[in-house]
């Protein structure tokens, strides 16, 4: 069933036909629109991502799970009613707790959901308590930290790096293209007047601290994992300098980190398929053989590093020039995390590229499965 789907929706063009047909005909925001789009061609290739298990009964409950989180996704950017966007911000946390859950019932992946629930408890039980009182400064407070939990920052992101690495593959995929960017768009609609600066100079420091502490690891999940929370809390700083193109390039921003993420996370799910393991040091010079893999990933990693002509480029570049118009002080930390962000993909690129040879794993030949998926998002990252 799942294949007629995927023929459905496996031309790019018709889902923006669809979107714009829904724009034209309820006359909605552009945004909303914009975040519809990105859900459906994610979940396009997310589903094309899932592997065929025939005699597993999880896995079939998985892909309609799966199946379900891409109608509550499309109808939390739809909706314009406050206990409506509640309701699916909740049901899509519930939902990717399930996806990890039953993923396997290791001890590890049971630590990892335990610590999903908490987090999402944690940030969405105030929200249900304040719900009455939205209009005051302090309730509107209370939303924008339950959204930053989502985001996540610094105290609050212990979740996410743990269930990406208990989470399989396509799960990643999921949590870092499109589960991360509910909070960003519930914080874009707060429409926050004035700026914030203790939340402010939180992302600042997450930023920092979380930066130095990915230099230092070594597997590849964790690696991305952590990038991902950088990104994320670098658009939260972007937002909050209250600029006037600021809420397009949010989106920008939002929509071209969701590809590239994905992209990141499915090569790691191919290079597990060979190699059984995830650390770089086992990887290294896994792609010599593999032209192809090695150039896609070596503009994966160029895309993470904001460099033209990609979209994550001019969306990072006016991150950076609102950041300084909001205060010349911030030149030196900018410098730093541009120099961060360069050294750490070059990092992974010279140990799984450039590296001695490795003599145990080596592969020479990739599904067309998985080279049909990494064109889909060289080609959205290229040409949206």
């Amino acid at each position: 069933m799942s294949f007629m789907y995927m023929f459905l929706f496996s031309n790019n063009m018709i889902l923006l036909f669809l979107v714009m047909f829904t724009y034209l005909i309820f006359l909605e925001n552009f945004i909303n629109c914009m975040m519809m789009f990105m859900t459906m061609i994610m979940m396009k290739m997310i589903l094309f991502s899932v592997k065929e298990k025939m005699n597993n009964y999880f896995f079939f409950m998985k892909k309609k799970i799966i199946m379900l989180m891409m109608i509550m996704l499309l109808m939390f950017f739809y909706t314009k009613k406050m206990i409506n966007f509640y309701i699916y911000f909740e049901l899509i946390s519930l939902m990717i707790f399930s996806l990890i859950f039953f993923s396997s019932f290791s001890n590890q992946r049971l630590k990892a959901s335990i610590y999903i629930f908490m987090f999402m408890g944690m940030s969405t039980f105030p929200m249900l308590v304040m719900f009455f009182f939205l209009n005051e400064n302090t309730m509107l407070l209370i939303f924008f930290l339950g959204f930053l939990i989502k985001i996540p920052i610094m105290f609050f992101h212990l979740w996410l790096p743990k269930a990406h690495v208990e989470a399989n593959f396509y799960d990643s995929m999921i949590l870092a293209s499109l589960l991360l960017k509910l909070g960003g768009y519930g914080m874009m609609n707060l429409n926050l007047i004035k700026k914030i600066n203790f939340f402010f100079m939180w992302t600042l420091m997450s930023i920092f601290f979380l930066s130095v502490s990915m230099i230092f690891l070594m597997d590849l999940k964790m690696i991305f994992a952590y990038s991902s929370i950088i990104h994320m809390n670098g658009m939260v700083m972007m937002l909050l300098s209250n600029n006037f193109f600021t809420e397009k390039m949010f989106v920008i921003m939002m929509i071209s980190h969701a590809i590239s993420s994905s992209m990141m996370f499915y090569i790691i799910g191919v290079i597990y398929e060979f190699t059984f393991s995830r650390m770089m040091m086992i990887n290294k010079n896994f792609m010599i053989n593999n032209l192809i893999l090695f150039m896609i990933i070596f503009f994966t990693l160029f895309v993470n590093m904001a460099m033209p002509p990609f979209m994550t480029f001019f969306s990072e570049m006016y991150m950076y020039m609102s950041l300084i118009n909001y205060s010349k002080k911030m030149m030196i930390i900018l410098i730093y995390m541009l120099l961060v962000s360069v050294m750490f993909n070059l990092m992974v690129l010279k140990n799984m590229g450039m590296s001695n040879m490795n003599k145990f794993f080596k592969i020479n030949q990739m599904k067309t499965k998985n080279l049909f998926l990494l064109k889909e998002h060289l080609m959205l990252l290229l040409f949206m």
